[in-house]
């Protein structure tokens, strides 16, 4: 995986949320990574795609399966780039106030999803995220 491509990613998402200035870390796991922190902090024991922790401060944090990442592009019929950076995205939207817990939450979110998406893929090559295995 690029991280540095994934950071440029995030950090113009945030430039796209927020004038604020950020201090955002993101932590590629797997699915057993993330379905142990997820069990901890959301007593949810199930793998899940991105968990997002606010510190305040303009401090957050990303943690993102990558596995999950690649499941989750064959089942959409999508990239496992794209998934990647739609899970950034996604958990910044998450420590900017958005949430998706009921159904006008989730259209809102996909709404916005959808804006920083458009917004990045202009500026960087989704397909030079991830390299060859």
């Amino acid at each position: 995986i690029n991280t540095r491509l994934l950071a440029e990613i995030a950090e113009r998402a945030l430039e796209l949320v927020t004038a604020d200035a950020a201090q955002l870390g993101i932590v590629l796991v797997n699915d057993s990574t993330i379905t142990k922190l997820n069990t901890q902090y959301h007593a949810t024991p199930a793998a899940t795609d991105i968990l997002s922790f606010d510190y305040g401060s303009g401090q957050g944090e990303l943690i993102i399966s990558v596995e999950h990442a690649i499941g989750q592009a064959k089942r959409f019929r999508s990239t496992p780039a794209r998934e990647l950076a739609l899970y950034v995205i996604h958990g910044i939207l998450h420590l900017h106030g958005y949430d998706d817990t009921t159904q006008r939450q989730r259209v809102r979110m996909r709404n916005a999803e959808r804006r920083l998406l458009d917004g990045v893929r202009r500026q960087f090559k989704f397909a030079t995220l991830i390299g060859p295995r």
